[in-house]
């Protein structure tokens, strides 16, 4: 027992000992390791004062610094700083500072007139003015050299104390240098302020961006960002690289960075709308199937789209300003696939991570009994075993392959979307299946009608009417939505004259552009000895609005107020108001040809020469926008100005949700302008011939003339060259 006892007592005295000198461990303080970085200057005479920058000054006991083994007077000493008094009577040679038993070499100090002493500012861009203090800057023999971190700088001005220079174009930072004589002189260290990059160079409010270059405060405080003259929020600092926030409410503009009051100006940062998901294609399949999403304003830069499925990040593989392509990975679960371009997010549908998917759809639009082929994965065999609804409708399926459908629209058809079910499994197609397509109202090639291939506008009524002028038959035709087709207005037998009366009664000379009011009267443009415009009521009266008009007319459209444009060919535009006033909106060159458009706000857009690939806008209040929308010929979407067009463009039309609507003829197509989004994409793409169909079958002539839309959307073309009308449906 008193073994034990005493085996306890020298634990606890071991323990204790261990304690205290624990205690005094944490008591001592931590002392720097004596250590020197830098001096400055590193010449001048008998009480020049010199910058010591280093570590460990502050360690206990007595300091003291030597010139080539004199003592030098110590003016202040801090941990990381000693100023001392060159000797009087000192030698040029080493400086060393000793501190007890540490002792540190600083470099050589050269006694001699030459002496950068101090400049300002000590930080900066390239081009940026220094101004350097010293002495025995003059030489009768020589003028004197600056450098900056050993790069030669332009002197603007100098004295025997004072040079003013200019910082060299990537300078980098290190010391300031004046040579003199054969003689040399160092000071302090220059920061050379830079901006290399930035990245990503697009995006809005929060995008996270970093700055590269050079410079920087290590501290967030010490460097002052804005964008185009909006502060932003630094995030992360470093000598070499800034993180910050894009502000709220930024223009684009270029980024700066201020540091001690001094500014460097780097590229511009360019704002960017939201990105939008037009489409992902699939929205179900297994791992290894490569997605495609379509849409706007992505990056091009890959690792700037950030994707997710379910939340589980898929690197994106290629990606372009309107598509990105990836590999599904598998395993990702049912989820919404999201993207973030630069911090910008936006959601778009849900995915399926499951062996049966749908790929693409040809054609993705159509009529009832439009032969339709679905590509995708996981599809039976057996053709009975593959349910396909359009909007819900069956549909017969006539072949199948683990990777193809072929099936037939149904009778009634309807917009929607399209579904293959397998078993349990279910997948979607990544776009609703359209009934959409062309159809012909009235007329065509082999056709005995009133239609003529000299044809040259044409409006819709509130009642679905659709009336043509024909500038051959000097008369105005009526077409019914069932096809019906009579003379409305002028001669029946192409007789000429400017005869007012009703129907038939009624004589026109050469119509060139017809409009249609809310109250369903019609105005024609007239070309005649005294030109005219001409109003047509509903019931087929025919009276003069306007004569006289000084120069030719031609298309004609109305505003939201009721007021009149007409174009004038070299001449501009002409604005007649209700109460038949007229004066000039604009002078310039106006294709007769192509029918006008007017916005809500009353901006006109026209098409400014037949010769041309691209539009005009006159804004309204005066200034003219003479290459508002495309740039050259070809058929290419995208943003306004690199879209192509061909030329001989036709009716321009604003939808009912704001967007243009162009008759690219010469294309074959018909393009939409986004106008928010100042983007353009094709609406329908058709080929050359007759043809009715889906969008991939259906075909109209080179002499198409002229485009109208009715209350709901739908799309007429005068197709003069088979002497029909035609109809497309969008929906």
């Amino acid at each position: 027992m008193k073994k034990l006892i005493r085996y306890f007592l020298l634990l606890c005295l071991f323990a204790a000992t261990v304690g205290v000198q624990s205690c005094r461990k944490e008591k001592d303080p931590v002392k720097t390791p004596l250590a020197v970085k830098s001096f400055f200057p590193n010449s001048g005479n008998g009480g020049t004062l010199v910058t010591i920058l280093g570590s460990g000054f502050n360690n206990e006991g007595s300091v003291k610094v030597s010139f080539a083994g004199k003592d030098a007077d110590i003016i202040n000493r801090q941990d990381t700083v000693l100023v001392v008094r060159a000797p009087a009577t000192g030698g040029s040679g080493a400086i060393r500072v000793n501190l007890g038993e540490q002792s540190a070499e600083a470099g050589n100090y050269t006694y001699q007139k030459l002496s950068v002493k101090q400049f300002f500012p000590g930080n900066g861009p390239a081009g940026m003015h220094i101004r350097i203090s010293g002495e025995g800057f003059s030489s009768l023999d020589s003028p004197a050299e600056v450098l900056v971190n050993g790069k030669s700088a332009t002197i603007v001005s100098a004295t025997d104390t004072l040079i003013v220079a200019e910082v060299p174009v990537a300078a980098g930072s290190g010391p300031v240098t004046v040579k003199v004589d054969g003689k040399s002189s160092s000071g302090a260290d220059f920061r050379f302020q830079a901006i290399t990059g930035i990245k990503p160079v697009t995006g809005g409010a929060g995008t996270k961006v970093v700055i590269s270059g050079g410079g920087f405060e290590n501290v967030l405080a010490g460097n002052v960002v804005d964008f185009n003259g909006k502060p932003a929020v630094v995030k992360e600092a470093a000598e070499n690289r800034l993180v910050v926030e894009v502000p709220a409410d930024v223009r684009t503009g270029p980024v700066s960075v201020v540091i001690n009051d001094q500014k460097t100006t780097g590229p511009d940062f360019t704002i960017v709308p939201l990105p939008t998901i037009s489409g992902v294609t699939p929205l179900s399949g297994p791992a290894g199937t490569e997605m495609t999403i379509t849409g706007l304003h992505f990056s091009k830069e890959t690792d700037e789209n950030i994707v997710k499925i379910n939340g589980t990040v898929v690197p994106v593989k290629s990606a372009t300003g309107t598509k990105l392509t990836l590999v599904l990975p598998g395993g990702t679960g049912v989820g919404k696939v999201t993207l973030s371009v630069n911090d910008q997010a936006v959601t778009g549908p849900e995915f399926r991570d499951q062996q049966l998917g749908i790929l693409s759809v040809t054609p993705a639009n159509g009529l009832a009994g439009t032969k339709v082929t679905l590509a995708g994965t996981g599809f039976s065999t057996i053709p009975a075993e593959n349910i396909v609804t359009f909007n819900g409708i069956p549909a017969m399926v006539e072949s199948a392959t683990e990777t193809s459908i072929t099936v037939t629209a149904p009778a009634a058809l309807t917009s929607g979307p399209l579904v293959v079910k397998r078993a349990a499994l279910e997948a979607r197609a990544p776009q609703q299946f359209m009934r959409a397509g062309v159809i012909t109202i009235a007329g065509g090639p082999a056709t005995n009608t009133l239609l003529t291939n000299t044809m040259n506008g044409m409006a819709v009524d509130s009642k679905g009417n659709i009336f043509v002028i024909d500038r051959s038959q000097f008369n105005v035709l009526k077409v019914t939505p069932d096809g019906q087709i009579s003379v409305f207005a002028g001669s029946d037998a192409g007789e000429m004259g400017v005869v007012d009366g009703k129907g038939i009664a009624a004589r026109f000379m050469t119509l060139r552009g017809i409009v249609i009011d809310p109250n369903d009267n019609i105005y024609v443009t007239e070309v005649a000895t005294r030109n005219n415009i001409r109003k047509i009521k509903p019931d087929g009266t025919v009276t003069t609005f306007k004569s006289g008009l000084e120069r030719q007319p031609g298309q004609i459209i109305l505003d939201k107020k009721g007021n009149m444009y007409v174009s004038q060919l070299y001449w501009g535009m002409l604005k007649i108001y209700p109460d038949a006033a007229v004066e000039q909106a604009f002078n310039g060159s106006v294709s007769d040809d192509c029918r006008p458009a007017v916005d809500a706000q009353g901006n006109l857009y026209y098409y400014v020469d037949e010769n041309e690939g691209f539009l005009g806008k006159w804004n309204f209040g005066g200034a003219v926008d003479y290459r508002w929308l495309g740039s050259s010929f070809g058929h290419q979407d995208g943003p306004f100005d690199q879209a192509l067009f061909m030329y001989g463009m036709r009716g321009l039309l604003f939808d009912a949700d704001g967007n243009m609507l162009i008759l690219d003829k010469a294309n074959y197509s018909i393009r939409k302008a986004n106008l928010a989004t100042r983007e353009v994409s094709t609406v329908a793409k058709l080929g050359r011939g007759f043809e009715d169909g889906s969008f991939e079958q259906a075909k109209f002539s080179f002499s198409t003339v002229d485009m109208a839309t009715d209350r709901d959307g739908n799309i007429y073309l005068l197709d003069a060259g088979n002497k029909a009308i035609r109809k497309v449906m969008l929906k």
